[in-house]
């Protein structure tokens, strides 16, 4: 049977890298095979069948129900509950389980929508039973690379749709139920302490209070595992309810006759209580997990059962693929159990043979758990977030011990009290708020260091994986033959990380929603024509898409920036860009582009076009128009200029404005690209950056007919995400995020719903 689960568990994993789900007509036959072959013993045939059968239902499931078009951006009745827990805020972004929708009313499958609310008419709290007034729109995001991927964090989430709240008397709120763990918060957030953030992230899991800068800080020093409800909080509160309930019963029971049996009775209350607990941290996947495994471990000792810690591991990850089958598509599962399997892997190669405790022995077992955890994971971490802390085993080994022995039991014992004796739990969480304030000041001190961590640029999976089982094989005893023979696999790390002088450039259009951002990369230098939007309080495109993709291609300072011209959807990164990455020359910022300024840029070409000196009038028609030229292929960056302008650069220029790609003028506007001036530019490839379902309806049809009439190629980011062409020696190649990097199923909700089509 183990082989059955384990090749379960493998076809599992492979759904990461399905380019479609299975036809839906196969189910019915993939089922068949696999019990055919399970009854033929067949095993590994079998489970390899069923988990392809498996996630592929799961992937119709999840899809089963989508917006349909005439839904989308309208709005719309909604009815159902408060799913995520809720702090005080102007703007509020929770999670709503629907229930009714319009006339559709949902009994077994309750969508999840992510929805925001700007200055709610009421306090909103987790539990609550709500009537809304809502636009909704199918999940997307903006995908680049180095960036966050929401669409698949939501997909993992389980996240249908997302939308915001409109503003009027529709709202109402049906029960006013406040779940038990959002009065917890609310009781432990009334105490205001200095940092109610993260007494709140170690006490109930709830993260939503920490700021951008908290999780630099832990990434850097790379205690981030210390804050997310897990096996350490679970493991603290199961050791206690043991030792509590063992030693009570032992006192009250010392009488009775000798067969009751202490110790089962005491693993049952700290089974009961850590599932309690799980259930006030808002049975989190992390939290899930753990008490899963505690569950699986007391059963076993419950019916005098041993298992090798091999099987324990994989029928825990076959009962969580069973139950949470989501999770695989997220980072948390893949750091949690490869943290498992380095520290088996760590007691297995260096067993503790002392039969006394010591606190050097301890002490040397902790070191070495944290130079492994921090080596082994380093692959996994470097490949999902691009950053590397070498402080880390260091940091861990003086907080682990202090947040597992001493500020996770007062946050526990802190947040027991604030139900039954506020004033006694306000003295606890005040020891704990001073015991944070310290450690983040030593943070703080750790990640100022020189060499506290390092930015690394992208590097693909398989690399990383090369490295990691190097690593494990110089962890392992000594092999018949030596095992130096697994450096030769991080030889393809090795020449990732070295400077690379390819004879091509690369002309990246980034998707940043309804504005703009290209980067013009050769080699591991760069020129940013315009930086993207700004989002007011909550960011800007910049922080979140250009300054990733940048780091990810290993470029760490700018040659050129152009800003094209003062728009908040082309110039709202700016601030940002400046304050993170040196640039050596900026344009568009103090003065227009000079007309007729040309440079050479890595043997490439660059022209300043427009705007002549002195244009006054409309803000679009000053755009910074650039010319980038390499002697075979031509690339025009024309910014928002309108008709008017493009005739005046048409008097000007005729023929010398032929080039083979074309940033659309003002995002595809029908204020823009008059037929004349495409007819005189002839692109080959022509790309519109625009939001999804934007407002305006960029591109418009008339504009898309104007390219199409002329051969051109239209791109669309909001479609396909970032597009990148290849230019080498004339050639370019075309490359686009959702349809070359990142292909998968998952990114693909329409083309994978069955029922779509009839739904009414």
């Amino acid at each position: 049977m183990d082989v059955w689960v384990c090749s379960f568990i493998t076809a599992c994993i492979s759904a990461l890298f399905w380019p479609h789900l299975p036809p839906g007509w196969s189910l019915g036959l993939i089922l068949f095979l696999s019990l055919t072959l399970l009854r033929y013993r067949r095993f590994l045939l079998s489970g390899l069948l069923a988990g392809i059968l498996w996630m592929a239902s799961v992937g119709y499931w999840q899809f089963a129900w989508q917006l349909q078009p005439s839904q989308q951006g309208v709005a719309m009745a909604i009815e159902g509950h408060v799913d995520s827990l809720i702090s005080s805020n102007d703007i509020q972004r929770f999670n709503f389980r629907v229930k009714r929708l319009g006339d559709e009313a949902f009994h077994w499958q309750q969508p999840l929508v992510r929805l925001s609310w700007r200055d709610p008419d009421f306090a909103l709290k987790q539990g609550q039973r709500l009537k809304l007034n809502v636009k909704l729109r199918p999940v997307h995001a903006s995908l680049n690379e180095g960036g966050f991927n929401y669409q698949r964090w939501a997909f993992s989430s389980g996240i249908r749709a997302r939308g915001y709240v409109l503003g009027g008397r529709e709202q109402a709120l049906l029960e006013n139920d406040a779940s038990l763990r959002q009065q917890w918060l609310d009781r432990l957030l009334a105490l205001n302490f200095t940092h109610s953030g993260w007494l709140a992230a170690l006490s109930l899991g709830y993260r939503g209070l920490l700021k951008p800068e908290d999780w630099t800080l832990v990434q850097r020093t790379g205690v981030a595992h210390l804050i997310a409800i897990s096996g350490l909080h679970l493991g603290i509160v199961g050791g206690l309810a043991y030792a509590t309930s063992a030693f009570l019963l032992g006192r009250l029971l010392v009488h009775r006759p000798q067969h009751i049996n202490f110790h089962r009775l005491a693993l049952l209350v700290a089974l009961v209580l850590t599932f309690g607990y799980a259930a006030v941290a808002g049975f989190g996947l992390p939290t899930l997990r753990a008490w899963l495994m505690l569950a699986l471990v007391t059963s076993l000792l419950l019916l005098h059962q041993s298992w090798p810690l091999r099987r324990l591991f994989l029928y825990s990850f076959f009962a969580f693929m069973l139950l949470f089958p989501l999770s695989l598509f997220g980072i948390s599962l893949w750091l949690s159990f490869s943290a498992i399997l380095i520290i088996w892997l760590v007691f297995w190669r260096f067993p503790v043979v002392k039969a006394r405790f010591s606190l050097a022995t301890a002490g040397l077992s902790m070191l070495r758990v944290q130079i492994a955890l921090s080596l082994l994971m380093m692959p996994l971490v470097a490949w999902q977030f691009g950053v590397i802390s070498v402080i880390s085993p260091l940091v861990n080994f003086i907080a682990v011990p202090l947040v597992t022995l001493l500020l996770v039991p007062l946050c526990l014992l802190g947040l027991l009290f604030l139900m039954l004796w506020p004033a006694v739990a306000r003295w606890i969480l005040s020891l704990a708020d001073i015991i944070v304030d310290l450690g983040i000041r030593g943070l703080v001190w750790f990640s100022s260091l020189p060499v506290a961590a390092f930015p690394l640029k992208a590097v693909p999976l398989v690399v990383w994986l090369l490295a990691a089982i190097a690593l494990i094989i110089f962890l392992l005893p000594p092999l018949p033959k030596g095992r130096w023979w697994a450096a030769l696999l991080c030889l393809p790390l090795l020449s990732w990380m070295l400077p690379s002088k390819p004879s091509g450039w690369f002309l990246h259009v980034l998707d940043v929603g309804q504005g703009l951002s290209v980067v013009i990369q050769r080699q591991d230098r760069a020129i940013v024509y315009d930086t993207g939007p700004a989002y007011g309080n909550s960011g800007s495109a910049a922080q979140y898409h250009l300054l990733p993709f940048l780091q990810a291609k290993g470029i760490n300072a700018l040659d050129h920036l152009i800003i094209s011209h003062h728009d908040n959807d082309h110039d709202g990164g700016l601030d940002k860009v400046q304050e993170v990455m040196p640039v050596r020359r900026l344009w568009g910022v103090e003065k227009r582009c000079p007309q007729g300024w040309q440079g050479e840029w890595m043997g490439l070409s660059l022209s300043f076009l427009w705007p002549p000196l002195g244009l006054r009038g409309e803000e679009n028609n000053q755009s910074c128009v650039v010319l980038i030229d390499d002697g075979q292929v031509t690339a025009l960056l024309p910014g928002d200029i309108e008709a008017s302008a493009e005739s005046a650069l048409l008097a000007e220029y005729g023929q010398q404005l032929n080039a083979s790609i074309l940033i659309a003028p003002h995002h595809g506007s029908n204020t823009s690209s008059s037929q004349d001036f495409i007819e005189n530019v002839k692109p080959a490839h022509v790309v519109f950056s625009q939001g999804y379902a934007n407002r305006w309806g960029f591109p418009t049809q008339q504009v898309l007919e104007r390219y199409q009439s002329v051969g051109a190629s239209p791109y669309q980011t909001s479609e396909l995400g970032q597009v990148t062409f290849a230019i080498d020696g004339g050639a370019i190649q075309v490359q686009s995020f959702r349809q070359d990097i990142v292909p998968y199923w998952y990114m693909k909700a329409q083309q994978n719903c069955l029922f779509c089509a009839q739904r009414h």
